[in-house]
């Protein structure tokens, strides 16, 4: 008896022994199939996003809804002369204000204490950008260059979105992973993933932000120059001559105008005007004779 309860304890010990390294064997697996999906995850981003339609966790097409509403950056160059130049940067400033913008950077240059340049960098909404060159250019004496250019970043920003979807995906698989990791070994190769997988879902968003940012303001470089008193003055007495000569041009057009006519009405009443006139002087004679 003593010989069989000592063999039945020695299996039962046995047992539980290769349950336990069956268990811990079973733990290892799991730890190691959790990190090979999370590296598998973040290395087949779109795999991730196609599952997520086909099973129906992404309900719209994020590329449909996007695409509707392009997403464009512009930019603008301006360069003018102005008569007053600080007149005009306090006009700026106040169009710049009024039009919910803000003054990015400016500088200004004294030449001589004759005139002064400057350039300044200006953002302003995007629904903004057009009027805001057009009150630029009416302010300038003469513009000297003005352009436009537009960068579409729409299908960047989709993928950027999708992209975004696909880590976000991981990273909740890797926060399940952790919570179900039972060794230190398999909880520390799990957090390296997790950190580098928030790393990059941190990037796309400040990427998002900045082309977000640039699409609702438009950055405006304007190139101002003051004009000389010189050539002010000279610009000037250009148009006073230009004035005089025109009123006297005129003048003369409406002197020769008015013989002209008066010529065509005598030739075309010459008919009764000559008969008339021979009348005349016949009764003047005789009157005078008597």
């Amino acid at each position: 008896m003593i010989f069989l309860v000592v063999i039945v304890t020695a299996g039962c010990n046995d047992d539980e022994t290769a349950q336990q390294e069956r268990a811990d064997t079973h733990s290892d697996d799991e730890a190691e199939i959790a990190v090979e999906e999370a590296d598998d995850a973040g290395d087949s981003e779109g795999e991730v996003a196609t599952s997520d339609e086909e099973t129906g966790d992404g309900s719209e097409d994020i590329t449909d809804v996007d695409m509707s509403d392009q997403m464009i950056i512009y930019n603008g160059d301006i360069a003018i002369e102005v008569d007053e130049f600080n007149e005009a940067q306090r006009q700026i400033e106040e169009h710049v204000e009024h039009m919910d913008g803000y003054v990015v950077e400016s500088t200004v240059h004294d030449h001589d204490n004759e005139n002064q340049s400057g350039t300044f960098s200006v953002r302003i909404p995007q629904e903004n950008f057009t009027p805001f060159l057009d009150e630029l250019e009416a302010m300038g004496t003469e513009v000297l260059e003005r352009s436009t250019y537009g960068d579409d970043v729409t299908e960047e920003y989709v993928d950027l979105e999708s992209r975004l979807q696909s880590q976000e995906t991981v990273e909740e698989r890797l926060l399940t992973f952790m919570e179900e990791a039972e060794n230190t070994e398999d909880l520390l190769d799990i957090s390296d993933d997790l950190a580098t997988t928030q790393e990059e879902i941190e990037q796309i968003e400040g990427r998002m932000n900045y082309l977000e940012n640039n699409v609702a303001y438009s950055t405006v470089n304007i190139d101002m120059q003051e004009m000389a008193a010189s050539t002010l003055q000279d610009r000037q007495s250009l148009n006073t001559w230009g004035q005089a000569t025109s009123l006297f041009t005129d003048t003369i057009n409406v002197l020769v105008s008015f013989f002209s006519g008066l010529v065509v009405v005598m030739i075309g009443l010459s008919p009764v005007l000559v008969p008339l006139l021979i009348i005349a002087a016949a009764v003047v004679f005789f009157l005078k004779k008597k």
